[in-house]
């Protein structure tokens, strides 16, 4: 069962995305701002930290920039409800210090628990299925799966594709 870390101050809101998390499959641990953020991730295991971006004592701007030194390739989803101009300020810079997603309160509750399990899949690429495409360039066919030519191939999983080959040819 992935483990999110949910930082919200307001006590209703946070109770309530603590249930629609746990319901939708998460384990949730749920505290009111990011003072206690590096005790609780040294107790337990954590594959998300979902945060308010303004929170009183320590925000999700503080928290994020921590943790992009602590624990880099812990994914975050950044959300808040403050007034539209803050809004649009406060999750641009979410964005730039590298959250999975931003949300904008109120959100859908199918929105956060998607964008929840899209973030812990991208995060551990190795846990998700990768298969072999088929594709065709310049009339040149590769089949995909075992019998594809060794060193080339379009692979995907985790909501990425990656595309790798043997020789690059660039036309002249």
């Amino acid at each position: 069962m992935p483990a999110v870390l949910l930082l919200e101050d307001n006590a209703p809101y946070r109770a309530l995305l603590t249930e629609i998390l746990t319901l939708a499959g998460f384990a949730v641990h749920a505290a009111p701002d990011g003072r206690r953020v590096a005790e609780i991730l040294a107790e337990k295991r954590i594959d998300l930290v979902i945060t308010d971006v303004v929170m009183p004592e320590r925000d999700g701007i503080e928290t994020m920039t921590a943790l992009r030194y602590s624990h880099p390739r812990l994914p975050v989803i950044a959300i808040s409800g403050d007034l539209p101009l803050n809004l649009h300020l406060y999750l641009t810079i979410a964005e730039k210090l590298g959250a999975s997603r931003v949300l904008a309160k109120p959100f859908k509750t199918e929105v956060l628990v998607a964008a929840a399990r899209e973030a812990i899949a991208a995060s551990n690429p190795a846990a998700a299925p990768v298969t072999a495409v088929p594709w065709t360039v310049g009339g040149t066919t590769n089949p995909g799966g075992p019998r594809a030519r060794r060193g080339s191939g379009i692979a995907a999983g985790a909501g990425s594709v990656a595309v790798f080959c043997r020789t690059p040819r660039f036309p002249r």
